[in-house]
């Protein structure tokens, strides 16, 4: 007779890795099917609600979830922070290609969100065009990423439109100016942020075809075949050679890691999205900062959180009154 290892594959003995519980209490039931609105931030934003909670979805879990608003009309969440947990359950850092952007989205469709306004920290490609200590409002996004972002797979999704029992579809063009419901949400969000405009103006640098009335967007609020700003995303965690930023060039004005999953993901779920970038950094090799790209980076930073701050609180206000 043979004893079995107690370490071999199919033993019933063998210990099995269980994920940890989060820490975070779930969402109370009778705020999960309320209509709610939802900022995400990054790595820029500190702001979130006093009381953190956590909604299990089947994708995963997300975690580190607040209310910016006392009726809990406006959630929000660090994407950097939502969706990994250490052994205690409690959240940690994930860098931008182990965020799990399926379970932070899916679980706002279950959530009832009806729209999204995401802060996105991000790179100029073109430092004339979108200098560093500019807000803008993309138009557009490019993904460089080589594999597909989508819930196909993962969950019940139709082709070109959802059935009742389908969460969203799959074959859609992206921010087209055909999409009534994300163009009147977009042009909103726009008209809501306007006025900090005027109360950081001293912290705000304008891009040459933004005015008071249209900024954060450049050139236009209106969404048509012209792109006004493209944001591309990358793969990271590493930040781009300088030879990836002179083929990047030609394709977008803005370089981040996330924000085109997040877009992605929310348009297959027909949640409309909003994103607003915070212009930090000149990509690498194109600084024309006399002390050099980090000194520039510093020069802005402390600017930059300042008005960020003031657009979420601004974001809140009018949310909670949609």
């Amino acid at each position: 007779e043979v004893e079995q290892d107690p370490k071999a594959e199919g033993s019933t003995s063998s210990a099995v890795d269980m994920p940890p519980t989060p820490a975070d209490p779930p969402i109370p039931a009778g705020i999960v099917a309320q209509p709610k609105y939802a900022v995400i931030g990054g790595s820029g934003v500190t702001i979130a609600g006093k009381e953190r909670y956590s909604f299990q979805t089947p994708l995963g879990p997300v975690i580190n979830i607040s209310f910016l608003d006392d009726d809990k009309k406006v959630l929000f969440v660090n994407r950097h922070q939502c969706t990994a947990m250490n052994d205690s359950g409690a959240a940690t850092y994930a860098p931008p290609h182990e965020v799990n952007y399926h379970a932070m989205l899916f679980a706002m469709k279950q959530l009832n969100v009806k729209g999204i306004c995401a802060l996105g920290s991000t790179g100029t490609l073109r430092p004339h065009k979108v200098p560093v200590g500019s807000i803008v409002m993309p138009d557009d996004y490019v993904f460089v990423l080589p594999t597909p972002v989508t819930f196909w797979g993962k969950c019940k999704m139709g082709l070109f439109e959802p059935a009742d029992d389908e969460q969203g579809r799959i074959h859609f063009a992206p921010a087209t100016g055909d999409d009534e419901e994300w163009c009147f949400f977009r042009e909103w969000v726009q008209q809501q942020l306007a006025p900090v405009l005027t109360e950081q103006k001293e912290k705000i640098v304008l891009t040459p075809d933004q005015t008071p009335e249209i900024w954060p967007c450049v050139k236009s609020t209106k969404v048509e075949n012209e792109v006004k700003v493209a944001y591309l995303q990358t793969t990271g965690p590493r930040f781009e050679t300088r030879s990836e930023i002179q083929g990047y060039k030609l394709l977008g004005d803005v370089v981040g890691m996330t924000c085109a999953s997040e877009w992605t993901l929310a348009q297959e779920l027909k949640i409309p999205y909003v994103l607003v970038c915070a212009i930090d950094n000149s990509a690498n090799g194109l600084s024309v900062h006399p002390g050099g790209p980090v000194q520039e980076y510093l020069d802005h930073k402390g600017a930059i959180s300042a008005v960020t701050a003031a657009l979420v609180h601004k974001l809140t206000a009018a949310l909670a009154k949609k």
